[in-house]
């Protein structure tokens, strides 16, 4: 599937391709249940190692849940670059749920990268106080 682009008053949107919203779920998935090693072993380690994770949702004092369905609807990116022949790279934000807060938890920092078609990898660039965004 390929990204959608739409324009709005000089700003440029790109809704992720569904096989990149299915990796987030897939990683909002393992942060609510807690399973760091397996996302360490997703991303394989690129950027945040399982400790790191656990320390940043540990450090947000919140307790993440599960999101409803609806949250993963027409996730934008915060960027897109090419970045090599058919490699592309998509950055996006997402807003975590948490059980204090519901959907004004922390915010996760992903790149999906689609290395080739249909095939994704994962890095977990930060999970960040929405206050502090």
């Amino acid at each position: 599937m390929r990204a959608i682009t739409w324009r709005a008053r000089g700003t440029v949107w790109r809704m992720l391709p569904e096989e990149g919203v299915n990796a987030v779920r897939v990683v909002v998935g393992l942060l609510v249940r807690g399973e760091y090693e397996e996302l360490e072993t997703l991303t394989e380690g690129r950027r945040l190692s399982a400790a790191e994770t656990a320390a940043a949702v540990a450090a947000s004092g919140r307790d993440l849940i599960s999101p409803p369905d609806g949250a993963f609807a027409d996730l934008e990116t915060t960027g897109v670059e090419q970045v090599s022949g058919a490699e592309r790279a998509f950055h996006v934000a997402f807003r975590l749920w948490t059980a204090q807060d519901g959907p004004s938890g922390p915010v996760l920092s992903l790149t999906l990268s689609e290395v080739m078609d249909g095939v994704w990898t994962v890095e977990l660039d930060g999970i960040e106080d929405a206050g502090a965004l």
